[in-house]
Order: C-alpha cells, then sequence, then structure tokens
C-alpha cells in the first residue's frame, strides 16, 4: 500500500505535515510541486528523509507556474497562474496550438527542475489529476522516456465502492471524478498500446483511492477503506496540512477540521488496522521491486 501526500512544496505548513505524517504515522510517499513557495524546503526535508518517497505533481492548472507570462503567454492569466477552471483549460488545450506547444515546454521545465534536485524518482502524477487530460498525457508519456520515469498514478477508483464505505455521496468533488474516470480508461488504452510497441512499461498501481473523498479523507473513511482494499498494489492519497477548512464558514474553521487528513494519516487507530490486515506501507519504487520479485 501506498500512501501519498500530494501538493508538498505548497507551503511550510503544508511541508511539515507531510513530515510529520511520515515520521509518525503511515505516510510513505509525496508529491513535489516544484513552482510553489515552500519547494526548496521540501527539498531539504526529502534529502534528510531517504525513506519518503518522492515524486513530481505535475501542475498545468489553478497554480503557478515556473516559467514567465512571457514564455507561456497563452496558458496564463492576468494573475500571472493557470487556469483555475479545468473545462476551460482542457478545451484550451484541445483545440490552441500555441497553448499545447507551451503546456510542453512548461512540463519540461518543471522535469528539468525536479531533475536538478538529485532526489530519486519515486513517481509522477498531476495537479488536480489534470495529467490525465489526453493532451497533457501525451507530453507526460514523452517526457518520462526522456527522464527515465516509470512510475505514474492514474487514479483508478469505483464509486459504489466508495459510497459502500461510507463516502460523503455526489459532491461536486465526485461529479468531477466520475469524469476523471472516463479520461483514466482512454489514458489505460494509451498505456496499454504503448506496451504492444515495446516502449518501456510504466508502473501503476492497481488502484487508488481519495479523489471522490478529497479534503476531507477523515480518520473513519480512512479505517472504512482499508478494510476493503483488494487489490495487489493501491495508492491513497491525501492532503495533509490544506488550507481546505478556510473555505468553509468561520464557526467551523477548528485546528481539528483544518487538519482532518493529517489527523488520518498519524492516527493510532489507522496504523494498528494497517498492521492488522498485513498491509505492507511502501514508496512507489518499492512496489514496484516487490511485484517484480513475485512475477
Amino acid at each position: 500500500m501506498i500512501v501519498n501526500a500530494d501538493d508538498f512544496g505548497w507551503s511550510e505548513r503544508v511541508n511539515a505535515a507531510v513530515l510529520l505524517a511520515h515520521t509518525s504515522g503511515v505516510l510513505t510517499t509525496a508529491s513535489l510541486m516544484v513552482a510553489e513557495p515552500a519547494w526548496e524546503q521540501a527539498v531539504l526535508l526529502a534529502r534528510e528523509h531517504p525513506s519518503l518517497g518522492i515524486g513530481l505533481h505535475v501542475a498545468t492548472t489553478f497554480d503557478r507556474p515556473l516559467l514567465s507570462a512571457t514564455e507561456i503567454p497563452h496558458l496564463l492569466g492576468r494573475d500571472g497562474k493557470f487556469e483555475a477552471d479545468p473545462v476551460k483549460a482542457g478545451l484550451r488545450f484541445a483545440i490552441s496550438d500555441a497553448s499545447r506547444r507551451e503546456l510542453g515546454i512548461e512540463m519540461e521545465a518543471q522535469f528539468a527542475r525536479f531533475a536538478d534536485t538529485g532526489l530519486p524518482w519515486d513517481h509522477v502524477d498531476g495537479h488536480q489529476h489534470f495529467h490525465m487530460h489526453p493532451v497533457v498525457f501525451g507530453h507526460l508519456l514523452a517526457l518520462c522516456d526522456r527522464y527515465g520515469v516509470n512510475r505514474m498514478r492514474v487514479p483508478r477508483e469505483s464509486f459504489l465502492s466508495h459510497l459502500r464505505g461510507g463516502g460523503d455521496g455526489l459532491t461536486p468533488v465526485a461529479i468531477g471524478a466520475l469524469i476523471l474516470q472516463l479520461l483514466c480508461r482512454i489514458n489505460l488504452r494509451a498505456l496499454r498500446a504503448r506496451k504492444t510497441l515495446g516502449s518501456k512499461p510504466i508502473f501503476l498501481s492497481d488502484r487508488v483511492y481519495g479523489d471522490y473523498q478529497s479534503s476531507n479523507m477523515h480518520s473513519m473513511y480512512t479505517l472504512r477503506l482499508l478494510d476493503r482494499l483488494s487489490a495487489q498494489v493501491s495508492e491513497i492519497y491525501f492532503h495533509p496540512g490544506s488550507d481546505y477548512a478556510r473555505k468553509l464558514p468561520a464557526a467551523e474553521q477548528t485546528e481539528a477540521v483544518r487538519d482532518v487528513e493529517l489527523k488520518a494519516l498519524i492516527d493510532p487507530a489507522v496504523a494498528a488496522r494497517v498492521e492488522d490486515l498485513g498491509l505492507r506501507l511502501a514508496t512507489y519504487a518499492e512496489a514496484e521491486t516487490a511485484t517484480s520479485a513475485e512475477r
């Protein structure tokens, strides 16, 4: 079981939460955003804790780019950030030749910055899972080949299983996740075709959990989720230390709510359930090695 934290490098608060979840909880990996304010601190922390597997969290929507507006003018708004609306971003990538070209340049820069850190590549994934957009995915595969990265998150998750596990139901987050599943199927076909063509295979976990319950992966949901894991390799991802609760009414912005996902990651009951179920905590690299040995 891979237990990942997204948005490593977003802020010092997120970095501290990721570190605590790894040293005092069940977290095994983190996905680094190389253009966010605390990315350099995140790299230093990763070097000090080599047992934490680090991957690249490719950003193409909502947040900061690595390159300037003069270099990628078709990708950025007046605020200097990527398009926040995923529908508008997806259409732009689909119909604009200039946007597609600049997208490749920006993603190349993010891969290069990660490579320059000297950290071992554990995996690659995408902010808001936008790496599943067919245009972004095409660039991603090419860059994986160029940089020797062969482990990736493809977020395959069952909505019915989510509901049976006590999930929040058909929320806006869940509706977006359902659409994402269609893109996952398209990209899985591309990965199968890639194997047929003789390209180096990309290692995937069999199932990924966290999308339908994103930003509210609390302890009770996590415990129920652990009980229903059945795949050989599963990934559960979290956002410890996120600012999710600051969007809630002031009366609900308690520290416990704000850190609900960090609380789950360091909950002794979660660690005990992992042990009782005989689940092996692993990075992407360790999971690939273990499954290869079993074959």
